[in-house]
């Protein structure tokens, strides 16, 4: 009986690391799925979203998407992240976490074994992206289009998606990943936008 605190403590200072707890621990409560424009025809947006399922609700540590092996979010059951991508080609990754952390400093070798699934996404100007993650259920094939990815992350069609990814909630405030695959500082971001009005003004 005297193991059960020193476990229950263990297991709070493991989740407490890297990772983000699963929906073991309650359901995921952000806002309920609402659609983002884009700031100009000179990005792309991305959606990553997971159905809710029995499996992802059991999850001690929700499983992370990462670009150039930096965490950019996680995705817990019933959740969705939304990036506004610059033009250029990224490499996606969704890994699992262990012991509350990726164990990225092992990736890309023969013993990286958080990786679960790798896409590259060719973003293009004014695009708008769908990721289905779903580790038991693959996408419906409703539409007869063929979807694209690697495994439980796959790539699917604006019809398909918005008729799954409407009940998910949001996992964390929208952000911009320029293209080395890094989250757009704000100064950055302050005077990219000084830039475009002068351009429009043509100064």
């Amino acid at each position: 009986m005297r193991c059960l605190p020193l476990f229950a403590l263990l297991l709070s200072v493991v989740l407490s690391g890297c990772s983000t707890a699963g929906a073991f621990f309650g359901a995921t409560q952000g806002e309920v799925f609402r659609e983002h424009r884009l700031s100009d025809d000179n990005h792309a947006l991305v959606y990553l979203y997971r159905p809710q399922s029995d499996w992802a609700d059991q999850e001690l540590e929700a499983p992370g998407l990462f670009l150039n092996n930096q965490l950019i979010g996680n995705l817990p059951s019933n959740g969705y992240l939304v990036l506004e991508f610059d033009i250029a080609s990224y490499q996606l990754e969704m890994r699992r976490p262990l012991f509350g952390s990726y164990w990225t400093l092992l990736a890309d070798g023969p013993l990286d074994f958080t990786r679960i699934a790798s896409f590259a996404l060719d973003a293009e100007a004014g695009g708008v992206y769908y990721l289905r993650y779903d580790e038991l259920n693959p996408p419906p094939g409703s539409d007869g289009a063929a979807n694209e990815g690697d495994g439980p992350l796959q790539l699917v069609s604006a019809r398909l998606a918005q008729a799954e990814i409407g009940a998910t909630h949001e996992v964390q405030p929208f952000e911009r990943i320029v293209a080395s695959g890094e989250r757009e500082r704000p100064q950055r971001g302050f005077w990219r936008a000084v830039g475009q009005a002068l351009d429009t003004i043509g100064i």
